[in-house]
C-alpha cells in the first residue's frame, strides 16, 4: 500500500506516520522499516491455528515468507519514488501489509511509477515462487 504525504505539513508533524505504536525493525537504503505493535498479537495469534501446517517449520515458513513479500513490495514503492527524484524514508508494517509512506514530485508519470512499483515486484517475484 502507498502512502503519499505533504512535506509541508510533515514538518509539524500533523500528518506523519505516528510514532507511538511501532517498533524500529531494520533501516536500508535510507529506509526505515518499523513492525506496528499489532503485528506481533496477530502473530502470536495465528501461530499454530492451520492444522495442515506444523507448529514449526512449514507454519513459521510460510508466515516469514509472506513478510518478506510485503517487505520487497513496499520496498518497490518506496525505491520507484526516489528513482523519479521523490521523497521515500519510512515502511511501516502491520498485519494486513504494509505503508510506504512516499512523497514522489507533482508529475503524474512520478505518481504512477511509485504507485505501479509494488504490484510489479510481485510479478517479478511469481517465476520464483511458482512451485
Amino acid at each position: 500500500m502507498l502512502l503519499a504525504r505533504n512535506a509541508a505539513a510533515c514538518e509539524n508533524q500533523s500528518s506523519c506516520p505516528p510514532n507511538k505504536g511501532r517498533f524500529d525493525f531494520f533501516r536500508i537504503a535510507g529506509v526505515e522499516v518499523f513492525l506496528h505493535w499489532s503485528w506481533f498479537v496477530v502473530a502470536a495469534g495465528n501461530y499454530g491455528t492451520r492444522p495442515s501446517l506444523p507448529l514449526t517449520g512449514l507454519g513459521s515458513a510460510e508466515y516469514l515468507a509472506l513478510f518478506l513479500i510485503v517487505i520487497l513490495h513496499e520496498f518497490g514503492h518506496a525505491l520507484a519514488c526516489r528513482q523519479v527524484g521523490g521523497r521515500a524514508d519510512k515502511i511501516v508494517l502491520w498485519p494486513l501489509g504494509g505503508l510506504a509512506f512516499v512523497e514522489p514530485p507533482p508529475r503524474a508519470s512520478a505518481m504512477l511509477w511509485s504507485i505501479a512499483a509494488g504490484p510489479l515486484v510481485n510479478v517479478a517475484l511469481l517465476p520464483l515462487l511458482r512451485f
